[in-house]
């Protein structure tokens, strides 16, 4: 599933900007900034590319 993938991707990547923030900056990202960042991203994502046939339906899926 395409949007599966996008939104594993995008949780690994925050996850590992998180990781390296609390390590070389001693500082915590809050949970709910980090959500909020996946949430944009592929909403962003999947925007760009709402013309493209594979990306038709993806926005209502992932607003579910």
């Amino acid at each position: 599933n395409l949007l599966r993938k996008l939104a594993t991707q995008s949780v690994i990547y925050h996850l590992w900007k998180w990781r390296n923030n609390l390590i070389h900056n001693q500082t915590s990202i809050p949970a709910a900034t980090v959500f909020h960042s996946i949430d944009r991203e592929l909403r962003n994502i999947i925007s760009a590319r709402r013309h493209m046939k594979r990306f038709d339906s993806l926005m209502v899926m992932w607003l579910r």
